[in-house]
């Protein structure tokens, strides 16, 4: 299949996803409701298009391949609605975001009555992943897959992207990596906060805790070198606050609960929740989910 797509959704992981793209020699177009990432993309080589319509007119292969970024939820559902009218029988719609996996099956479903193809996909890596290689979980038809297989393939790390399953697969498969995270970073939040809590006691340099975690431990991995790097910058713990934001993947995550024997997953989350309730410091989960994802990591009010 031809190297080209068309990206709609250009925010802190597309973006980055399509210059992964254009440094493999992809012909991208791109769209976003806001031109500055697009004028930011085009100056890097991708084609803009000013709106949906003309993203679609621009692209020349059969099938058309349109990929799309955007916040779970109603977006991806009116990103849908607007691409319909110009899409013909056999194109194929990617949604990456982290949508509900039942959606997503709706969605293959609803979409597969009008002839066009949905692949969803879910992304994992960050930020840096998104631009240097990321790991994709990919469900759908696999005659649609094998289509655009080279296409995970050249977004992805060695070995970092597969064939989940039916409709709906790729982004259950991602939910419960989420699910995997929230605790993984739950644990890793406590296990900081106790240490902190006797620093008086045995003089112990949390930075220190890091560095050694994070090198040959039995823990060490990508959560800890991020934590390890959140120690490294100057005041950058500091001026983190206890309160873990709200996230997309948190009502997800409550209905996975519900679906799922997981208490890890429930404590974890509730973590988050009671780090909003002043209840609980969540400032190590803040502090990692900044490194790797660009999300907000607050301001300094009430840290322990």
């Amino acid at each position: 299949m031809k190297k080209e797509l068309g990206f709609i959704g250009l925010g802190k992981m597309g973006s980055q996803m399509v210059m992964n793209l254009l440094d493999k020699k992809y012909n991208v177009v791109v769209y976003n409701r806001s031109s500055e990432p697009v004028k930011n993309l085009t100056r890097k080589g991708a084609v803009s298009s000013d709106s949906i319509e003309d993203l679609v007119s621009i692209l020349n292969s059969k099938p058309k391949v349109i990929w799309i970024m955007v916040t779970a939820g109603g977006a991806v559902d009116d990103m849908i609605r607007k691409l319909l009218p110009h899409l013909k029988p056999g194109d194929i719609i990617i949604d990456g975001g982290n949508s509900y996996y039942k959606k997503s099956n709706k969605r293959y479903l609803n979409l597969k009555k009008k002839g066009i193809n949905f692949i969803d996909c879910g992304v994992s890596g960050g930020i840096t992943g998104a631009r240097n290689g990321a790991c994709m979980m990919v469900g759908g038809d696999k005659t649609t897959f094998r289509k655009v297989e080279n296409l995970f393939k050249s977004m992805c790390v060695k070995d970092g992207y597969a064939y989940m399953g039916y409709a709906g697969a790729g982004h259950f498969v991602k939910g419960i990596h989420n699910a995997v995270e929230y605790g993984m970073l739950g644990a890793l939040n406590e296990g900081m906060e106790a240490i902190k809590s006797m620093e008086k006691t045995y003089k112990t340099d949390l930075s220190e805790v890091a560095k050694v975690y994070n090198n040959g431990s039995i823990i060490e991995g990508r959560l800890t070198n991020w934590l390890y790097t959140s120690f490294k910058k100057p005041n950058y713990l500091s001026e983190t606050s206890c309160v873990v934001p709200y996230g997309e993947t948190e009502k997800e995550m409550k209905e996975i609960e519900r679906n799922f024997k997981m208490p890890v997953l429930r404590a974890a989350r509730l973590m988050r929740v009671n780090s909003r309730k002043g209840t609980i410091c969540g400032k190590f989960i803040s502090a990692v989910r900044h490194e790797f994802g660009g999300h907000k990591r607050g301001k300094n009010k009430n840290n322990s």
